[in-house]
């Protein structure tokens, strides 16, 4: 049986039904809501207000915004790198950063499926952890990571930087999106279904004490979205 397989499950329930005098209906319910005000959140938004609105947000949340083509973005990364003075770097395995940035990446240490242990502890000592947004939501600035070989999470989450690579095609107006993305490709049962999903606001930050607002407390210290004008 493999992992997280259910067998018999329909000879179980009917065998309980019949004992209780019932039939047994395994269609799963479809819900349908009379009011659905989260499909009207930025229903309207053009793609600039969109982007003008994560821009917005994005300072709020204490990250760093830059933009470029897709053709500037090998030295825009590289500019970037050097403000926040990094030297050893790790990054998700995507050919887009390799594509888009190939004299940029050359320096990299990429993250090793093979040897995930190797790789996380060169995430440990690494200045910068870069990877690739697969949607990005407005609303909240926030970046969704599928989880895949290649893409740990560790590589946002232990570097003392974070630089996220948003392609502008993945840019949706918010939760909701990311949502049924996710439900279809579930039910598509396609193989690139992500078995995790990471959502990332900004910095880590927190004001548990006082209320005074500490950033860079669980996580990356500095987190740089870096838009991509890729249409």
């Amino acid at each position: 049986m493999n992992p997280g397989t259910i067998t018999n499950r329909e000879d179980f329930l009917k065998r309980i039904a019949g004992q209780l005098g019932r039939d047994v209906d395994l269609t799963p319910p479809k819900r349908v809501y009379k009011h659905r005000p989260q499909d009207e959140v930025l229903k309207d938004a053009s793609d600039e207000e969109l982007l003008e609105t994560f821009r917005m947000v994005a300072t709020r949340i204490h990250t760093d915004v830059v933009e470029c083509e897709s053709a500037n973005l090998d030295d825009t990364l590289r500019l970037l790198i050097d403000r926040y003075e990094g030297k050893a770097i790790i990054a998700e395995h995507d050919d887009r950063i390799q594509a888009w940035a190939p004299n940029t990446s050359e320096s990299f240490d990429w993250w090793d499926v093979e040897r995930p242990e190797d790789s996380r502890a060169l995430a440990i000592k690494a200045d910068i952890g870069i990877t690739i947004a697969d949607q990005a939501l407005s609303e909240s600035a926030t970046i969704v990571q599928y989880a895949a070989p290649g893409k740990s999470r560790t590589i946002s989450l232990l570097p003392r930087d974070h630089i996220a690579i948003i392609p502008k095609s993945v840019l949706v107006p918010r939760m909701t999106q990311a949502a049924k993305q996710l439900a279809d490709l579930d039910r598509s049962g396609e193989l690139n279904s992500p078995n995790g999903v990471n959502f990332i606001s900004g910095p880590s930050n927190s004001a548990d004490i006082e209320m005074n607002l500490i950033v860079g407390v669980h996580g990356p210290v500095r987190v740089a979205y870096l838009l991509v004008h890729d249409l």
